[in-house]
């Protein structure tokens, strides 16, 4: 991923992110979608033909419910569900 802002960290510039997200998604009892998000975005940077990242500098957004998710986190889960739905049609699943 890279980065909207790169960080400068101990005078290196770090343009990318390292992602891990989690999504678990399931329904309410009307129907509508839920999910808790985990997403940890470690700084990136390639250097030399090396990878190096700054864990210790890492950004993260956890929720538990999509009820307190801003409107950027909610336009971003919904983009993530819609192509794993698209995913989960091609496979047949």
């Amino acid at each position: 991923m890279n980065a909207s802002a790169p960080s400068t960290i101990e005078g290196k510039q770090y343009d990318r992110y390292a992602l891990n997200l989690i999504i678990s998604g399931t329904y309410d009892a009307e129907g509508q979608p839920e999910a808790s998000v985990v997403c940890n975005l470690t700084p990136l940077r390639i250097a030399d033909g090396q990878v190096e990242t700054a864990p210790a500098h890492a950004k993260s957004i956890r929720l538990g419910t999509l009820a307190v998710a801003d409107e950027q986190t909610l336009a971003a889960v919904s983009a993530i569900q819609a192509i794993l739905q698209q995913f989960i049609e091609a496979k047949g699943l």
